[in-house]
């Protein structure tokens, strides 16, 4: 493969950089197959920098990838995401992990991931690296990925089955697919793929949790964010009752993608808002938390009340009738 190699996807004028209001939906598979060839070479992988973030509890040591295979609205990654031929290095398993480890040692920390684009993207680079994990002291290498290609690929899950420090941490971007179209440019039926990829997951037995931008109503409405419970009840309701929701933070690159597919918002209040630590968190907090219905407890006094309220209305029932 020559340097100056672009697959249609990159050379074609119309393709879905930021979406804009009258973007065509994309097959998402297609557009991860031309993202890997222009961000991988063999099994080494392109990489924009590496650090480290208070994320995780204790913080996590971070390796920030280049290309993804959807174009979500509320994206807070760079823009190496919209242009992965933008200049970037190419890094070899070993390499990736001698980084993210000297990062770790120095901050203290257990913890690695990589993150930014779509980690799945390259799949020789990322079980290279999973295999040098799991024979190393960290403990846990969490996999942030938006599921299409697991959901694509039985066998790619299949594969990750092995790894005992690995945790997946899948993105939701929608409850419906036409949401789903309207939020990451994609053809609304790659949605199931997302819910695909928990099933295979949930099977295999793989450590995982599930994460969606649920708890903001200006980008989920409560009758989506309803059929998103429903879906992921139907797999497993624990799952449910660990969904991590999310709201959406301007950061800078957000605010681009907003603007680019015409979304109107009063920019200075928002920013001034979350700019706030406590106020941000606080602003998170616009629906009432799925996980807040696993700490209820069934009232005994109440359970008796109703049951004696249904007996109270049948036996009247029942003398209507007589009568």
């Amino acid at each position: 493969m020559t340097k100056d190699y672009k697959p249609p996807f990159l050379q074609n004028e119309n393709s879905p950089y930021l979406l804009k209001p009258a973007f065509q939906p994309f097959d998402p598979i297609n557009v991860a197959m031309a993202t890997e060839h222009v961000v991988c070479h063999g099994n080494k992988r392109k990489y924009s920098h590496f650090g480290s973030t208070i994320n995780y509890q204790t913080g996590i040591a971070t390796g920030y990838t280049v290309g993804c295979c959807l174009r979500c609205i509320f994206c807070w990654s760079s823009d190496t995401r919209d242009h992965p031929n933008k200049t970037a290095n190419f890094y070899s398993p070993q390499e990736v992990f001698v980084r993210l480890t000297k990062i770790a040692r120095k901050r203290k920390l257990s913890q690695i991931r990589i993150s930014d684009g779509e980690p799945t993207i390259g799949k020789s680079h990322l079980l290279g690296l999973l295999e040098l994990v799991e024979q190393s002291d960290f403990k846990r290498f969490v996999l942030e990925t938006n599921g299409i290609l697991l959901g694509h690929d039985k066998d790619y899950v299949k594969s990750l089955v092995k790894f005992k420090k690995l945790w997946v941490r899948i993105s939701i971007k929608a409850g419906t697919p036409e949401s789903f179209t309207q939020k990451t440019g994609a053809i609304p039926e790659a949605l199931e793929l997302q819910f695909q990829a928990i099933r295979y997951l949930h099977a295999e037995g793989i450590n995982f949790d599930v994460a969606a931008m649920s708890a903001d109503p200006r980008f989920m409405s409560p009758q989506e964010r309803v059929s998103l419970i429903v879906k992921l009840g139907e797999i497993d309701p624990s799952i449910v009752f660990n969904l991590e929701e999310e709201m959406v933070i301007l950061y800078t690159e957000t605010l681009n993608r907003l603007k680019a597919i015409g979304w109107s918002f009063n920019e200075n209040q928002l920013i001034a808002l979350q700019k706030i630590p406590f106020l941000r968190r606080f602003l998170q907090v616009s629906y009432q938390p799925i996980s807040s219905l696993a700490h209820i407890k069934i009232s005994k006094g109440a359970t008796i009340k109703a049951i004696k309220e249904l007996f109270h209305t049948n036996i009247k029932k029942e003398k209507n009738q007589t009568e």
